[in-house]
């Protein structure tokens, strides 16, 4: 069925191929990708949401700008398409863009830097340590808001002896989850574990701070690396997925 790219329509044909080439050279500029890779990211993108047309955009509640909502999906979408792929590549500590097969071993990663890889996940778990009583917490916030699974150790963990009280069923969450999604599941969660009354926003806030403020500046305390919010979702995401 083809469909009709009209002015009128708030997620139309032109934004969606903006919004996907757009991404694709991000990944692109960041040398995750090569650049010969473009045209096959970008029509993917496209041809997977345009399959995926009316229950993605039936998902779209007016609570974000159409750009923004459509930049989320097409953003996970290329995470996904990233993480099944032989050429996704995965930043480190000296900049240097290897070749990281998901799974089994892949040769054409050096020695040298499969140990720079090591050492950047051993670093990010240090971080983590450095972090006290509040590590569980907020590894586990972490782990959800980059839709990273969340073990029963590392809930176990966070409960610390506490009662769940059903806190357990706000765990999961879905690719098609939004930010605010999974937000407001961590602020069920907290809730019910600690006995507040937080909102979403709250929670949000806070771990933002603790990001950027705690793990964030002890990540680039060598002065090599220079992670920012999105570079720390994928070192966390090679570290824990």
């Amino acid at each position: 069925m083809k469909v009709v790219d009209n002015s009128t329509e708030q997620f139309t044909l032109s934004m969606l191929d903006n919004i996907s080439s757009i991404i694709v050279k991000k990944y692109i500029r960041c040398q995750y990708i090569s650049p010969d890779d473009f045209d096959d990211y970008a029509q993917t993108l496209r041809t997977r949401y345009l399959a995926n047309k009316e229950k993605i955009e039936g998902k779209f509640k007016g609570d974000s700008q159409p750009k923004t909502y459509m930049s989320a999906v097409l953003m996970n979408m290329m995470k996904e398409e990233l993480r099944s792929s032989t050429k996704y590549k995965k930043r480190t500590a000296e900049f240097e863009k290897v070749a990281v097969k998901q799974g089994d071993e892949d040769n054409s990663i050096s020695p040298e830097n499969r140990t720079v890889i090591e050492n950047e996940k051993k670093h990010l778990q240090r971080v983590f340590l450095t972090l006290g009583k509040e590590r569980a917490k907020i590894l586990m916030c972490c782990k959800m808001v980059f839709k990273i699974k969340v073990t029963d150790k590392d809930f176990e963990e966070y409960l610390d002896g506490r009662p769940s009280n059903g806190a357990e069923n706000y765990l999961t969450f879905s690719e098609d989850d939004q930010s605010k999604d999974i937000y407001q599941k961590l602020c069920m969660i907290t809730n019910l574990v600690e006995n507040k009354e937080n909102k979403s926003d709250a929670i949000r806030l806070w771990l933002n701070k603790k990001i950027e403020e705690k793990i964030l500046p002890r990540l680039n305390s060598n002065h090599v690396s220079k992670y920012d919010m999105e570079t720390f979702g994928i070192l966390l995401e090679a570290t824990y997925y």
